[in-house]
């Protein structure tokens, strides 16, 4: 039986800021941690989408924090629902607390017992969790509360590989490319020394296909782009993302935006989160040729797994990618209950 545990509310932006050293310390000790639970990467989302209803649970055990929930509230007009989510949701492939190795699913139903206390709640959906999650792990042992699961948006993976160890479809279809762009000139996969500057032309290659096609892009909230550009420079500093470009000949074929686990971590992962592509180099396929140099450099650099994360887009069709199912929970609180009877 763990030890009794007392948890703490943080209801205030400064409460988070304050907290996030021991944030950080918690985050490097969960194995199960990805990028997307680093306060460098909520923090900033915080300020753009989150506020004002804070509901975060710091859990302490003998005064030492163990875990800590990042909770808030947001009031769903249209289905007129306060609902309980974990900060990051919508932009957050991956979603999570952050817990020490000590922390159990008992000291986690605690929290959600102070969760039920607090109020000011219908629905709390905690959603793309994986199965190595703690939380995921407590709401399904969670029979006082009365979790009910759903499938969360599943994420795809694949094997980090050089372009030779390529299944030989996939393999024939890149050296191909390659080679046509070769043919031109000098064909290179960099790092971006400044990732605000590069992630300017990402904004602008991203946006240009969309409007092509009719559809605005991620990038027509501003909100979007006042969260990347406070967000980027700090994630970049703690070693945990990097901006790429595909060159050829200097000129900019494709963009790569992508997050890292720590060069401590075993096994390591790279997480692609935004790529995009000049339209006027489509003829040699910028996309497939990015994707296959990720690959090779993650394979050089000893990562293990690509994860393309979600989203069912053709090409990760072409590619086999596995497909890794995440996990749901909604909780109705009593309020809400009873709000749902009455509507």
């Amino acid at each position: 039986m763990p030890e009794a545990s007392v948890c703490r509310l943080l209801s205030t932006t400064r409460d988070l800021e304050e907290f996030s050293q021991t944030w950080n310390a918690l985050w490097a000790v969960d194995p199960n941690a990805t990028p997307f639970q680093r306060p460098e990467w909520l923090l900033p989302w915080w300020r753009q989408f989150g506020q004002p209803d804070l509901r975060a649970i710091v859990i302490l055990q003998s005064g030492k924090p163990i875990g800590f929930l990042p909770l808030y509230i947001y009031v769903d007009e249209t289905r007129d629902e306060r609902q309980l989510l974990l900060i990051g949701a919508g932009t957050s492939d991956y979603l999570d607390g952050v817990f020490a190795p000590e922390c159990t699913p008992t000291h986690l139903h605690a929290a959600l017992d102070l969760v039920h206390e607090t109020g000011g709640w219908d629905i709390f959906y905690a959603c793309q969790l994986r199965r190595s999650s703690i939380l995921f792990r407590a709401l399904q042992q969670a029979a006082d509360f009365d979790a009910h699961p759903f499938n969360g948006m599943p994420c795809s993976r694949l094997p980090a590989l050089r372009i030779p160890d390529l299944p030989p479809k996939i393999r024939r279809n890149a050296m191909y490319y390659r080679n046509r762009a070769t043919r031109l000139g000098a064909l290179e996969l960099m790092e971006a020394a400044e990732p605000l500057s590069c992630f300017d032309d990402l904004i602008r290659l991203h946006s240009t296909r969309w409007q092509n096609q009719g559809v605005p892009g991620i990038f027509a909230d501003p909100r979007v782009i006042a969260w990347h550009r406070e967000m980027i420079p700090k994630v970049h500093r703690a070693g945990l993302l990097r901006l790429s470009l595909l060159c050829l000949n200097g000129e900019t074929l494709a963009l790569a935006y992508t997050l890292l686990d720590p060069s401590a971590r075993l096994e390591r992962t790279e997480y692609v989160y935004l790529m995009a592509h000049s339209v006027e180099h489509a003829d040699l396929r910028p996309g497939t040729l990015l994707l296959a140099h990720l690959l090779e450099r993650a394979a050089e650099e000893g990562i293990d797994t690509v994860d393309l994360l979600r989203g069912e887009e053709h090409y990760k069709k072409i590619w086999h990618a596995e497909h890794v199912a995440t996990y749901g929970f909604a909780i109705r609180s009593l309020a809400g209950a009873e709000r749902a009877l009455a509507a």
